[in-house]
């Protein structure tokens, strides 16, 4: 199979000497070869398939489990885009060796970094598998819609409303930091699944479902009146209030989720407005200078210096949810294209170090290289440069006889004998959690805590 890496690294010899990604942000080949660079930076990081290693995972520490989901998928996205099939095999091989016993992402062995949010890094590659057709998992694995269709029946069976009138907690181990914390990540990632499933699969369930969530997320106050997305709040005051720090992969899921919602519904006005609403909110992620203009940046904690391992991975997903977004959704594609090219140079021109420039930084608006290496800083500029190539992509497939378009349903219309309390059955039978671990303490920086301080 032709590589664009090979193809590239032969042709351009004078890449190494520059120790620079080149990239043409007007010419689809330079992008495609800049990508193919940037992905071979990722898989240089990777050690799952080497001696010491753990297949499906880069190494903890310090990347947590949910980052190596993170990673997969980038890659699929890569794959999906760019259709060079060099990683294939081994991204197969990962995804089969993490999918758990009942195929859903959960594994007693990463009990106690496995949050929702956490298995929903790994469903959402199996999610863009079976929409983009990446070749099945062999027997006895399932379809990679039925893995999605079996974590969103976890999502169903855990949406608690004994406080809160609702929401999925952060974790699901009651032993685990965090259990009676409500984060809009986790939430997010059960809205948007559930949208890419309607679209998917037609069935109406989960489109209801994604209104119930969208509610829910609104009502609480997690979602404000112009669409920022905030972090998460407590069960343990009944959700009175809520931590106000804002991160990229937050909007960003809410907006791919609602991109699908507006494309399914034959773009129902309200998720139109919602999906524009949305991106309109990722402004607070851009232009972090007057002579930075349209640059992606991590608000809560980059200026400052101050992201963790996890917060440095976060600009990789607003950036694939934006260029998938303008595929379903093309009245914002013209603002996406504008954020993401200019980013998308900013990228290029802090990836400055390794064999071939393909080593980058965290900072996109300084022109240069800052140092700072690793996983999230390299899949965060794969994944900008890949978005470039949302024009001229294919959208996500649905499975055969599905109609793209529901306008008798309300978008926010959820019948009331749907909840947690319901007697109507799952989709399929649910598979069973019974095993229960410590979780990461530090994970996202202590956000929780500064939650409890500030409600004090």
């Amino acid at each position: 199979m032709f590589s664009p890496l090979l193809y590239f690294v032969s042709l351009l010899g004078f890449v190494a000497t520059a120790r620079s990604i080149v990239l043409d942000i007007n010419n689809r080949e330079s992008i495609v070869n800049a990508t193919a660079l940037l992905a071979h930076g990722v898989q240089e990081l990777y050690d799952g398939n080497r001696t010491g290693g753990t297949l499906g995972k880069w190494h903890y520490p310090p990347y947590y489990w949910w980052e190596s989901g993170g990673a997969w998928g980038g890659m699929m996205q890569y794959w999906a885009w760019t259709r060079d099939e060099s990683y294939n095999q081994v991204m197969m091989e990962a995804l089969v060796s993490q999918l758990g016993p009942n195929y859903n992402f959960v594994r007693v062995e990463e009990a106690f970094d496995t949050g929702n949010d956490d298995q929903a890094f790994w469903v959402f590659v199996a999610m863009s598998a079976a929409e983009y057709g990446f070749p099945p998992p062999p027997p006895p694995a399932p379809a990679w819609h039925v893995v999605v269709e079996n974590a969103w029946n976890d999502y169903f069976h855990r949406w608690n409303t004994t406080f809160c009138n609702g929401g999925l907690k952060w974790q699901f181990y009651p032993a685990n930091l965090g259990y009676e914390y409500k984060n809009s990540i986790s939430n997010g990632a059960f809205f948007q699944l559930s949208a890419r499933l309607a679209r998917f699969t037609g069935n109406a369930t989960y489109i209801e479902w994604a209104g119930k969530i969208w509610d829910w997320v609104e009502n609480i106050g997690l979602m404000s009146t112009t669409y920022d997305i905030y972090d998460g709040t407590d069960e343990k005051i009944n959700c009175s209030a809520v931590d106000h720090h804002q991160w990229t992969y937050n909007v960003g899921v809410f907006l791919y989720g609602a991109a699908m919602m507006a494309n399914y519904t034959n773009n129902v006005q309200v998720w139109v407005d919602r999906t524009t609403g949305l991106l309109s909110a990722t402004d607070s992620f851009f232009t972090p200078f007057t002579n930075a203009t349209n640059i992606m940046f991590e608000a809560a904690c980059e200026l400052q210096s101050v992201c963790n391992v996890d917060q440095l991975s976060m600009k990789a997903y607003l950036s694939r949810w934006m260029s998938a977004s303008s595929i379903l959704a093309p009245y914002i594609a013209d603002r996406v294209g504008t954020l993401l090219r200019a980013s998308a140079l900013g990228a290029a021109s802090a990836c400055t170090s390794g064999t071939y420039g393909n080593t980058c930084g965290s900072k996109w608006y300084i022109n240069g290289f800052d140092n700072l290496t690793g996983l999230g800083q390299q899949l965060s500029a794969l994944e900008v440069v890949t978005g470039l190539l949302a024009n001229g992509s294919e959208p996500p497939r649905h499975m055969p006889n599905v109609t793209i378009a529901y306008p008798t349903i309300l978008p926010t219309t959820v019948s009331p004998s749907i909840d947690s309390t319901s007697t109507a059955p799952p989709l399929h039978d649910p598979p069973s959690t019974d095993s229960a671990s410590r979780s990461d303490t530090a994970k996202y920086g202590g956000l929780l805590m500064g939650l409890v301080h500030l409600l004090l």
